[in-house]
């Protein structure tokens, strides 16, 4: 049973020796971090949890078909080979010109007689600082002008008018919903996907045609002039009565 009274002096001996346990026991913690082995193989362990956790997403998603796996395998604990974060196959995005050259805002603007849309799906691939190699779908639309004669035919020269070039991201799909006001599905993520894709190759080409006002702008109509569809307004004036040249002039200083 330990003692229940202890002098002065056993009480200072117990406490030293307290005390030495503990930086004993410090010592030994810094000198396991410090040694490079030991540094070594904690950083291949985590190297070796990531690579793990990696791989077997990407099985998962590949299972689910959403995310291919091509050629991967570990070496020393890292992933290497290409990851498919999406699929890069161009038959699994529909092509949206076909649908979009009948959208009835485009009428006024003859666009099938005045403009061609041209869609690809390319792949891009990156690296990661961690090593890993990505691939996955690029979209591009082209706006191309068909080149008419002085006699209102057209001819075999286009010019691009405009591009859009953006990549697969479910998140900016979300934001086009709410936008949209559209009730996202989770009950067929892929068709979901398309329709928002399209929405936002559609609203960057009405943009094209029909460019958002600036503030300073004040009510914006479409009108015919010259035979094509412009935004027309009126520019906001101000009365020099009104100004408050102090306040103007506090803003320069």
């Amino acid at each position: 049973m330990p003692k229940k009274n202890w002098t002065e002096e056993e009480r200072k001996a117990f406490g030293e020796k307290m005390r030495q346990a503990k930086l004993n026991k410090e010592k030994k913690v810094e000198d396991i971090q410090s040694d490079p082995d030991t540094n070594d193989i904690l950083r291949q362990l985590k190297e070796l949890q990531e690579s793990n956790a990696l791989l077997r997403a990407a099985v998962l998603n590949q299972e689910k078909g959403t995310t291919p796996v091509e050629s991967i395998s570990l070496n020393k604990g890292r992933v290497i080979g290409i990851v498919e974060k999406y699929l890069v196959d161009p038959s699994a995005y529909p092509d949206p010109t076909e649908r979009l050259r009948k959208e009835p805002r485009l009428a006024p603007l003859a666009f099938d007689y005045n403009y061609e849309l041209e869609y690809t799906v390319a792949t891009s691939n990156y690296e990661t600082k961690e090593g890993i190699n990505y691939k996955e779908p690029k979209f591009l639309i082209s706006l191309n002008r068909i080149v008419l004669d002085d006699q209102g035919q057209q001819t075999n020269k286009r010019y691009v008018a405009r591009k859009l070039i953006f990549h697969e991201d479910p998140q900016a799909a979300l934001v086009i919903a709410r936008d949209n006001g559209i009730e996202i599905d989770e009950s067929d993520e892929r068709a979901f996907l398309n329709e928002m894709r399209y929405l936002r190759v559609r609203d960057w080409l009405f943009d094209v045609f029909w460019p958002k006002p600036a503030d300073e702008h004040g009510h914006v109509t479409d009108q015919v002039i010259g035979g094509t569809v412009v935004q027309v307004f009126t520019k906001k004036s101000e009365d020099p009565s009104e100004i408050d040249f102090n306040q103007l002039k506090s803003k320069l200083v």
